[in-house]
């Protein structure tokens, strides 16, 4: 992506306590599928409804995530994610990828546009122009903030594989958080956009707030990772959350005829999110301070040598 300059480590100053900063949690959250709106100048070219538009984002995360108030850096989008998918490379497009960064079809497979009226080349450039790049420039710009302790990308995922995604038939699971490794985390450090330890230490204030859940909240399947966190990664840690829909629309929660939800249920996931990455935070950062001390004690007093 050449018009993005991301911020790696090395541009970041000494970090600074969080605790500096009115008691907001040091991290960095984007919620880039949760729009649905259409631009006025193509909604004509469009052959979508609001039952399809739906669907295809990822619906009520915008209230799920929305700790614009709570963390140090917060960013989501309205744009739905059937016209501009801010989590795909700014090259990846049909007829390569009909679910690339500007697509010809929904995630269920329906067409988007009317026959003819798909963007062309200029077309895609100015949607790109107005909600692609500035999202991701606003985030690189983010990351040099030296008090970030890690970033977030937030999803939701479908209850079951949709019918084109190949190769995935089983049931998912109820909150799958990625890091581009395996099933514990691990991989090559070079690939990884977070340490294992500390994408299995949000594991476990997940699985502390959700109880009943905790044995379907894992990690890296079916989801290693999307292109916000590979991107972006290099300057803090990056995990990818997917929450599975079925934690919020399914009766009694959801009209399915109407696709009205239950703003009961969308705030007692919020607190439970936020519950748990305040506990992540706190464990994370004492983890930090100590390995800190530890440091600083081998500096100032080394090691006895041995006298055998």
């Amino acid at each position: 992506m050449s018009r993005i300059l991301p911020i790696r480590a090395h541009d970041r100053k000494h970090p600074s306590p969080a605790s500096a900063r009115g008691g907001r949690l040091p991290l960095l959250v984007s919620v880039p599928h949760g729009g649905y709106s259409i631009p006025l100048d193509i909604l004509h070219h469009i052959d979508l409804e609001f039952k399809d538009i739906f669907p295809d984002s990822d619906p009520c995360t915008r209230t799920i995530y929305s700790f614009a108030d709570e963390v140090f850096s917060f960013h989501e989008s309205d744009i739905a994610r059937a016209v501009v998918d801010l989590n795909r490379a700014d090259d990846d497009l049909p007829p390569w990828n009909i679910d690339g960064v500007v697509k010809s079809h929904t995630v269920m497979g329906k067409e988007i546009y009317l026959p003819g009226s798909a963007p062309d080349r200029r077309g895609i450039e100015i949607l790109l122009e107005r909600y692609y790049y500035p999202y991701h420039q606003n985030i690189a710009s983010a990351l040099a903030d030296p008090g970030l302790l890690c970033a977030l990308d937030c999803h939701s995922m479908l209850e079951f594989p949709p019918e084109t995604s190949a190769g995935e038939t089983k049931t998912r699971p109820f909150i799958c958080l990625s890091n581009c490794g395996d099933e514990n985390g691990d991989g090559n450090s070079d690939e990884l956009s977070c340490p294992p330890d500390l994408l299995n230490l949000l594991a476990n204030c997940l699985r502390s707030v959700f109880p009943e859940e905790a044995d379907s909240i894992v990690l890296n399947a079916p989801f290693k990772g999307g292109y916000i966190s590979r991107y972006h990664r290099g300057t803090v840690p990056w995990i990818q959350i997917e929450l599975n829909r079925r934690a919020y629309l399914r009766e009694p929660w959801f009209e399915p005829a109407s696709l009205r939800v239950d703003n009961a249920i969308l705030h007692t996931l919020r607190k439970k999110f936020l519950q748990a990455l305040t506990v992540f935070c706190q464990e994370a950062l004492a983890r930090q301070s100590l390995e800190n001390m530890e440091s600083s004690r081998s500096f100032f007093f080394p090691a006895t040598p041995s006298l055998s």
